[in-house]
C-alpha cells in the first residue's frame, strides 16, 4: 500500500505572508489541528504549523514564527510502511504530500494510517508490545490547578484518572481541563466561533484563547468533576486491528490498557501501533 492509496488529496493550507488569525480561522472552520504553509501563489510547502505551535506561541501574530520550517514530507508513491517509520520515529502526526518542487498535493496522518490501513489488515499480534508502561496518572481528587501542572510538566494532552485504591475511574484531558478556566484577556480578542473536532478540541472554548495574550484560572475543583468518566480501554492481549478500529469508531487517539483484574498498566497511542507496520 503506497501513500496515495490513503492520503486525503483536498488538503487545507496556511499561505505564508499570514497571520495567526488566519491560521485560526482555517483550523476552526476545517475542525483540523495542523495545516501545511505553502508559499503564497504558488503550492509550494515552505512549513507546516499545529496547535502546539499556536500554544506554546501565544504572543506571536505572524505565520512564519509560528511554523516549523522545511517540514518533513512524503511522496504519493512512498510506502505507509516508510511512512509510518517516519511518524513513528519523529512522534509527529502528519506529513505533507508532495510532488515535483515541493508542490503540495495531499497530506497524511496517523489517524489515516491507523483507521484506512492497520484497522482492515487483520492483525491479530497483541498490542502488548507497543503499550507504554511508564506514564503519569492522576488522582480524582487532584484539584484542577495541580492536574493542569502534572499534565504539561509530563507532556502530556491526557491523563488516566484513578481512585484512591489505583482503579481507573476516568481520563482527563487538556481540553477538559480548559473548558472549565476563567478566563482573563490581557488585549483585543476575536469574536470566531467554532464548531467541535470529535473528542478531542472544543475549538468554542479556546478559540479566544488562541488569539489573545490571555492568563488562566482554574477553578480549584477536584478531577473527577471534570474527566470523562466513560473511558474506552483495550488490554494486554487486544488484538493490534480491533484496537484501531476502537480509535476510529470512538475518534480518540489513546487508550488505557488494564490487566486481567482491571487494574491500569499503560497507555497504547495510535502513533505507537505504528510499528505493526516496520517491526
Amino acid at each position: 500500500m503506497k501513500v496515495k492509496d490513503i492520503m486525503t488529496t483536498n488538503v487545507i493550507y496556511a499561505e505564508v505572508p499570514g497571520t495567526r488569525e488566519q491560521v485560526l480561522r482555517l483550523m476552526t472552520k476545517h475542525k483540523v489541528m495542523g495545516l501545511p504553509v505553502v508559499k503564497k501563489g504558488t503550492k509550494r510547502v515552505v512549513g507546516i504549523v499545529t496547535r502546539t505551535d499556536l500554544m506554546e506561541k501565544p504572543m506571536e501574530e505572524q505565520l512564519a514564527l509560528l511554523m516549523t520550517r522545511d517540514p518533513i514530507t512524503t511522496t504519493p508513491e512512498t510506502s505507509i510502511e516508510e511512512v509510518a517509520r517516519i511518524l513513528w520515529e519523529r512522534d509527529i502526526r502528519r506529513l505533507p504530500v508532495v510532488i515535483n518542487d515541493n508542490e503540495l498535493v495531499g497530506i497524511i496522518t496517523v489517524a489515516d494510517i491507523v483507521h484506512k490501513a492497520i484497522a482492515n489488515m487483520n492483525v491479530i499480534k497483541p498490542i502488548k508490545d507497543f503499550v507504554t508502561r511508564k506514564i503519569t496518572a492522576v488522582w480524582e481528587k487532584t484539584p484542577l490547578p495541580a492536574a493542569y501542572t502534572i499534565m504539561k510538566l509530563a507532556k502530556a494532552q491526557a491523563l488516566p484518572v484513578i481512585d484512591a485504591k489505583g482503579k481507573l475511574t476516568g481520563i482527563i484531558s487538556d481540553s477538559d481541563i480548559i473548558s472549565v478556566c476563567e478566563i482573563t484577556l490581557k488585549e483585543h480578542t476575536s469574536a470566531t466561533k467554532a464548531a467541535t473536532e470529535g473528542q478531542d478540541w472544543d475549538w468554542d472554548t479556546v478559540t479566544i484563547l488562541y488569539i489573545s495574550s490571555r492568563e488562566l484560572t482554574l477553578p480549584n475543583k477536584p478531577v473527577e468533576e471534570v474527566m470523562v468518566k466513560r473511558v474506552i480501554t483495550a488490554v494486554e492481549q487486544t488484538p493490534v486491528s480491533l484496537c484501531a478500529k476502537k480509535m476510529c469508531r470512538y475518534d480518540i487517539d489513546q487508550l488505557p490498557v488494564l490487566d486481567a483484574k482491571g487494574n491500569l498498566i499503560g497507555m497504547i497511542r495510535d502513533v505507537d501501533l505504528l510499528q505493526i507496520l516496520f517491526k
